[in-house]
């Protein structure tokens, strides 16, 4: 299969999908050059992955105000 019948493909997938797509090129790249990625051990050494996906909205108050809702302040 050549890369121009891929990319329709590619387009096709959601955006989750393309970056699940991703971390597994990332990873058979990485395979293939002898590169140690694993991801999930870094995000298990971050603590910023923690509060990922706590807070949800798309309404301007939510960016505006994420200080107050986090953590309470005004």
């Amino acid at each position: 299969m050549t890369i121009a019948e891929v990319i329709p493909m590619i387009e096709s997938l959601s955006h989750a999908e393309k970056f699940k797509l991703m971390q597994h090129l990332l990873a058979q790249l990485a395979k293939e050059d002898g590169v140690l990625l694993d991801i999930k051990d870094a995000k298990s050494n971050d603590p910023l992955w923690g509060i990922v996906g706590m807070a949800e909205g798309e309404e301007l108050p939510v960016a505006r105000s994420h200080d107050e809702y986090l953590y309470g302040e005004k």
